[in-house]
Parts: structure tokens; sequence; C-alpha cells
């Protein structure tokens, strides 16, 4: 007669396993507790609510949805920025955060949707729609901004591999022959934010549609007006200082020039007298000159910086005099001497090497080059999106840690990515999240901050200047962050 094995019959849930550890025996079990490794959502989701952008864009998304069963527009849109702002790079990265059961709690969602959600949402909008569409929910984080802008234009390539529409071979330097898109956009000097995104196919250059850009741009901004705007050598064309110049109240213009043949013989031109500075070896010397290129339908002022990187000896040379071999760097500007001399140009200019850290940053720390899909309106109203999310998790940061910029990487291990439990007790909702020591301090201190900004921002309430002084997320002699209506 055969024994009958005994069975150990748990309830669902209660399974738990043994493992002898480094540390001792631990029995490991689940639990019905709501968890969550994004702890760091309940100030994020009270500082966005603050700002109003996701309820802004909800109630006026263009695609007006009538099916009863269809997800909210609130739903879908947080989906996307919490995908975007805990680290995903493709849409289907979305469902990491479906099994998560307090995030939708934390951000007041019913439900986190699947990617196809997000993707069918995003293709019924067209793109002059969703241009529009963000822009005017994202108009009051410009009230950040300083008084006299400066932008930083540039364009960045982003190679694709599928089928997307507007995915064109042109330019691509790391990777050759490979089709992209080309987008041109534009930073706020000095404040890491983006106030500009213009989708554009891979077969297009730096300077193309830069004018219409422009002046949809100064739209956009509102009352915030640009002073200056910056560019590589790819904006040192006829066409866009022309621009600039036709009118009194345009803005003025800082770009790089090309060493082309015409430029090294006006640089050749420049007597010796005229360098500024002692001529010593990786010392820069500035020069200015009037120059008028072919093409230019007048002259125009530049400045030239110059390096000696050395002295070739006239019988290393085959001359009969020593030969000093130099490094150059020209710029050409509208600025007169008064409101600018030789050394601050080429010093204004320099401060525009931080712009290509937001496009790093945006590269390799969000997913600018994912998101993508066949169809060009989901690709470029999810692009929109990311710099909105972008956007406010920066001033988000300039809460939390005012001293410094952070990015991204570090940013979400500091202040997003905490261990912690929802518990409900009666009627109140507590998280409880997993910090001591300096760590804690440092939270308790932004934690702080950000709920006298709350507060100071209030509608009911009337905040001071010097209350709202404690609050500008940027540097002393910008405005002061003010989301509220």
């Amino acid at each position: 007669m055969k024994r009958k094995q005994a069975l150990r019959v748990h309830p669902a849930g209660e399974e738990s396993f043994v493992f002898p550890t480094a540390g001792g025996t631990v029995r490991l079990s689940t639990t019905s507790d709501a968890l969550t490794p994004y702890g760091g959502l309940v100030p994020w989701s009270a500082f966005v609510r603050r700002c109003g952008m996701m309820e802004a864009l909800a109630e006026s998304c263009p695609v007006k949805r009538s099916s009863g069963n269809a997800s909210r527009v609130y739903d879908v849109l947080q989906s996307f920025a919490l995908t975007a702002l805990c680290d995903g790079r493709r849409f289907v990265h979305v469902n990491r955060l479906r099994e998560d059961p307090a995030v939708r709690e934390l951000l007041g969602m019913e439900t986190v949707v699947g990617d196809d959600t997000i993707r069918r949402l995003f293709a019924g909008v067209s793109p002059a729609q969703g241009a529009r569409w963000v822009a005017q929910a994202a108009a009051p984080i410009w009230r950040a901004l300083p008084e006299l802008l400066i932008l930083d234009w540039d364009s960045t390539v982003q190679s694709k591999y599928g089928h997307q529409e507007g995915a064109e071979v042109g330019y691509n330097p790391r990777k050759p022959g490979r089709r992209s898109f080309h987008p041109l956009m534009a930073v706020a000097a000095g404040t890491r934010l983006c106030p500009y995104y213009r989708f554009r196919p891979g077969n297009t250059v730096t300077a193309t549609e830069w004018e219409k850009a422009m002046e949809e741009c100064q739209q956009w901004l509102g009352s915030r007006r640009v002073w200056l705007n910056r560019g590589d050598l790819g904006l040192g064309q006829e066409k866009i200082m022309a621009w600039h110049e036709e009118a009194g109240e345009r803005p003025h213009y800082l770009f790089k020039l090309k060493l082309t043949a015409n430029v090294r013989r006006a640089i050749a031109a420049v007597a010796e007298e005229k360098w500024r500075g002692p001529s010593q070896r990786g010392v820069l010397q500035v020069a200015e000159a009037e120059l008028k290129l072919p093409g230019w339908s007048a002259a125009r002022r530049i400045v030239i910086g110059r390096r000696l990187l050395g002295t070739v000896s006239a019988e290393a040379g085959g001359t009969f005099w020593e030969q000093n071999h130099h490094e150059f760097e020209v710029y050409v500007t509208d600025l007169d001497a008064a409101q600018a001399n030789a050394w601050q140009i080429v010093e204004l200019y320099r401060q525009r090497a931080d712009a290509e850290n937001v496009f790093d940053e945006l590269k390799n720390q969000w997913g600018f080059e994912g998101f993508t899909a066949r169809r060009r309106a989901v690709s470029e109203l999810a692009a929109r999106l990311l710099l909105l999310v972008y956007n406010l998790w920066n001033l988000f940061l300039r809460l939390m840690s005012p001293e410094r910029h952070i990015e991204a990487g570090n940013g979400r291990r500091w202040f997003l990515l905490i261990a912690a439990r929802l518990v409900q007790s009666g009627r109140q909702r507590v998280l409880q999240i997993c910090a001591s020591g300096p760590w804690w301090q440092r939270l308790k201190e932004g934690y702080q901050r950000l709920c006298r900004w709350l507060q100071a921002t209030a509608p009911q309430l009337a905040a001071t200047p010097a209350q709202l002084a404690d609050f500008s997320p940027l540097k002393p002699n910008f405005a002061p962050l003010n989301c509220g209506n």
C-alpha cells in the first residue's frame, strides 16, 4: 500500500523560500503592502501638480476621446512622463511601472497604461497641433528665465534603425550613411532649460528653417525677450545674420565663423601691433577687424583669437626666418565695442559650451534618441513631452539642491530611487521611505525648501518678493521660479 505524500498547502501570497545567505538563514516571501522603489515621486508629484502642466495638457488635448472604455488622457500623459523620468528609453519601458501598486496612487492615476495606448494617443495629434499644445502648457516655465535671455542654438543627429517617417540620409558623423533625424534646439544660457525644439529630417543642415524656428520660439516665450542668439559654425551665414539686422528690436547675434580661405586672408591682414595681449605659448591674443565676405550684404565686426602653439625654426622649416604656428578662432557679431569688447566676445561665446552638456545629458541620460515609431507625429510629440519632463525635473532639482546643477543620472539616484512603503491609516496615506544619516539630512533640507515654495506659490497666499527670492531655481539675478497662475 502506497503512503500518500503529504502536501503543504499555502494560501496565495504566503509561499516562502528559505535561503542560507552569508548573513544567516533568510526566509523570503511576498507581501501585499504597496511597496515602490520610487519613493521620491511624492515630492515630485506635489511639484508637478502645483505647476499644473499635466492637468493643462489633459484639458487641452486636441484628441477628444468618446469611448467610455478609453483611458483618461491624464493617465496616458503621466504614464509617458513617468517612463521618461524613470530612465525609460522606449515606449515599451512603461511596463516597468504597471505592476507598481504605489505609482498610480501617488500621481492620482486610475491606471498606468500600456505602450500601445500611448502611441495611439500620440498618433492622433498632428505635428502642428502637438507643437502648439505642448508650447501652450509649458508657457509658465519660462517665467523662471531671465529678462534678457541668451539662446544657444544647435542641432543634433539622431540615428534611426527602423522605418521611421522623416528619417533621411544626411550628415551623420557616428553612423555615415545611416538615416537619421536632425532636430534644431535652443537652450537658455546658464539654466540648462530647453525652451525650443523643431523636428527636421536627417537631410537638413543646422541653418535649415532657422528663421521660422526663431520666430516661433519667441512667440512661445511670451514676455521673455531674446537678447542674444549664439551658434556655432553652421549658423554664421548671410541669411541668418541679415535676419537679425533687418529690424532694431530683433536680438543680437554671436556666431563662430569657418576658417575659409577668405577668412584666413583677413586674419593675415591684421597688423601685428593690433593683437592685444602678450604673445606667449598657449596664451590667447585677440584682435578686431571689419570683414565683408563674398555673399555678405555688409561689412561686419569680427573678433579673432589666436594662440601660439610653437615656433618652427628656419632650418626645420626650410625658410630664412623662424615661423610662429598659431591656432585661430573667429567670431562674427553685431554687438559693438561699447556692448562687449573683444575679450568679452570670446568669453561670451565660450559660455555656450554648457549647451553641449544639455545635448549630452538628453542623449545619454534621457530617452531623447528613443521613443520613436513609424509615424512622425508619434516620434515628434514624444520628443516634445520628454523635453517638458526634462525641464520640470531640472527645476525640481533646483529646489532640492540649489547650490549646483545635478544631471539626471545622479538626480534619479539621490532624489527619485528611494525604497518606500505606502501605508493607509484611516483616511491618511503615509509613504515611509528608507533613508537615514547624511542622505536623509540632504533630503530633508530639499523637502523643506519644496514645502516653503509650495506655500509661497499657493493661489490663496500673497507671497512677498523676499519669500520668492529663496525659490529661484536659476542664478541669483534670474527671475524667481513661479509656475503658479
